[in-house]
């Protein structure tokens, strides 16, 4: 089997601060309030304790192309991804990292491939670019929930970056997301998000699109007071009682915009909190040296051709 090597760095991007457009969605806002007494919601006192915080990183260190001896290519993509917690004391204002893990591997639709050094080999149904790319994702996700499993009972409020998709079975767990993509609200109730203040909330709502969960929408200190900037929407599992997704979405009015991250220390603040941020970093960091990744694959490749 041959193996060639290519360096690929792809852009990454983020989404713009507001919603674009409705998409297909089913609203039930009567949860927490009537739709027609709809209006922002404080802070109520006390909160939670201690907040772990889940976030994972990937990155695509080299695109390949294995050859078998019949002459049929296959597209591989050499991915590297971690997954990390960081846990909250509230009132130390202090946080530590809980747990880290990281992993790595070639995916390609070849059924088998020469050895590599770091990167064990996942073949995958397809070799498309989008599918080794969503195989990657899926890797990232399994590994988020193995550590979501593991902090899930060390804090009072369990938080994971990104949508609770595949998620929904921890308790007191909810997913944060930092940018809007959609508009789910119509513009009565859309307009009680804009109108948020630092540290109020929406009521809470029944979304479902291709899934069904509990949501709310929360303003973070740290931005303008009207529009969809500072704007995080949070959610949490349909299975979950009214009551429960109400006292989750409290506590998160409770704790989060504590965390908060400042725009002259990240550009993507208020939204990317703090201790995400952290993790971010920490996480990226365990990812290892890109180039002396690459510099094994190519040794590995040489190998291989000889």
């Amino acid at each position: 089997m041959h193996l060639s090597i290519s360096q690929w760095n792809p852009a990454f991007t983020d989404n713009a601060d507001g919603p674009t457009h409705s998409g297909s969605a089913v609203v039930e806002a009567d949860v927490e309030m009537s739709a027609h007494r709809w209006r922002a919601c404080d802070a109520a006192p006390g909160g939670p304790r201690s907040v772990a915080l889940v976030d994972g990183v990937q990155r695509f260190d080299a695109h390949v192309e294995l050859t078998d001896e019949d002459d049929n290519r296959f597209a591989g993509l050499c991915a590297s991804w971690a997954a990390g917690a960081v846990i909250c004391d509230i009132d130390a204002a202090s946080a530590h990292l809980s747990v880290a893990e990281v992993d790595r591997a070639l995916f390609t639709g070849a059924a088998q491939g020469p050895q590599t050094p770091y990167y064990p080999l996942h073949s995958v149904p397809e070799s498309e670019l989008d599918d080794l790319a969503g195989a990657v994702q899926k890797s990232r996700d399994q590994l988020e929930r193995a550590v979501s499993n593991e902090v899930a009972g060390r804090c009072e409020l369990l938080v994971m970056d990104g949508s609770l998709r595949g998620r929904t079975a921890l308790d007191d767990a909810v997913g944060y997301i930092k940018s809007h993509q959609r508009s789910y609200l119509g513009p009565e109730l859309s307009r009680v998000v804009t109108h948020l203040r630092a540290g109020q909330r929406t009521p809470v709502f029944h979304l479902t699109t291709t899934w069904p969960r509990y949501c709310w929408y929360l303003r973070l200190p740290g931005s303008q007071s009207e529009g969809w900037a500072g704007i995080a929407r949070l959610e949490a599992a349909a299975e979950l009682t009214s009551e429960h997704a109400v006292a989750l979405a409290d506590r998160t009015t409770q704790a989060l915009p504590r965390m908060a991250a400042s725009l002259h220390k990240d550009a993507r603040a208020p939204q990317n909190l703090t201790p995400i941020a952290g993790l971010e970093r920490q996480l990226k960091r365990k990812l290892g040296d890109s180039r002396l990744l690459l510099r094994s694959l190519r040794q590995a490749a040489a190998s291989a051709t000889g």
